[in-house]
């Protein structure tokens, strides 16, 4: 799935740490017009002075000359920070980044269920996109146009997939060094569910299923939060953001469920408890997708298929 245009890793990976701070550049280049010029002086009155002169000039020469080596320490370890953190993508470059990624991923959903675009329904009780829609999907990864037709009845979310790192952006929204997507196909006859986690530096796919449940099969479909922290849930925040991130604790996650005990899930965001809305600020409409899906359960229960019963 990588593109030969993609980002290199590494670049992709300064927008979860942090640059160096400039204070200690200012501090490192301090010590060193301090300690330069004091032990300039110091060897000048060592050897141009006697007495109590020359011994002040010593200790000058000896105290300046540690500062002077600590402030060049100090820079260069700020310089090697700064190379390994600058230049770093902006929010803007990582959401084109997602948006192409999520645009591939929406692409090879029906390949892999062995799909076409005309064996795709949509439940005459909804209107407008599910979730994002294609075009908006397009524009985050720079495209103009493409296979229009192919998601118009797709349904698609996703959201952090564990462990991950992750960095809160100038917006405020949260982005994350991997994820995981789901791609919901209502089809005349079942619900077919592509998943898989995507790795952001690579572009690599890790993960990937297929599952086709009957429409009499699907006993509910849902949404749950449940604590953030617990075994297996685990988000490294940009070192300078652990304290803002604090306040995050639970994950709500979306479920399909069949009567086998069989389920479909994925997280859809992290947030704190205290919020009782979900992220207006996010790229995908999760109450709608789950609208639509429950319609399209509403309509097609029965899990049979009439030629003049079509979902449109």
């Amino acid at each position: 799935m990588t593109s030969p245009m993609r980002p290199p890793p590494q670049w992709i990976a300064r927008y979860f740490i942090d640059p160096p701070n400039p204070a200690d550049l200012q501090a490192a280049q301090l010590k060193m017009w301090l300690g330069g010029p004091g032990a300039a002086l110091g060897l000048v009155l060592l050897f141009a002075a006697g007495g109590g002169a020359a011994v002040l000039g010593f200790v000058m020469l000896v105290a300046g000359a540690i500062v002077g080596i600590q402030g060049w320490n100090a820079k260069r370890v700020y310089d090697a920070a700064y190379a390994q953190a600058v230049p770093r993508p902006s929010d803007t470059d990582i959401d084109q980044l997602i948006g192409m990624d999520s645009f591939s991923i929406m692409n090879r959903s029906l390949p892999q269920l062995g799909l076409t675009a005309d064996d795709l329904v949509a439940p005459r009780a909804v209107t407008g996109a599910g979730g994002a829609s294609f075009d908006d999907i397009a524009a985050k990864a720079g495209s103009q146009g493409g296979p229009r037709r192919q998601g118009d009845n797709q349904l698609m979310v996703w959201g952090p997939a564990f462990p991950c790192r992750m960095a809160i952006g100038d917006d405020g929204r949260m982005r994350y060094s991997r994820y995981e997507f789901m791609v919901i196909c209502p089809t005349h006859y079942q619900l077919a569910i592509y998943r898989c986690e995507l790795d952001l530096f690579s572009g690599q796919l890790q993960s990937e299923q297929t599952h086709e449940y009957h429409y009499k099969d699907v006993v509910a479909v849902r949404t749950a939060s449940v604590p953030l922290y617990r075994e297996g849930i685990s988000i490294t925040p940009r070192p300078s953001q652990v304290a803002a991130f604090a306040r995050y604790d639970t994950v709500r996650r979306m479920e399909i469920i069949v009567s086998s005990g069989d389920r479909s899930s994925i997280t859809l965001r992290v947030s704190s408890a205290a919020d009782v809305t979900v992220d207006s600020n996010d790229a995908l409409d999760f109450p709608q997708v789950l609208e639509r899906v429950r319609a399209t359960l509403r309509e097609k229960k029965g899990g049979t298929y009439q030629p003049n019963d079509d979902l449109i």
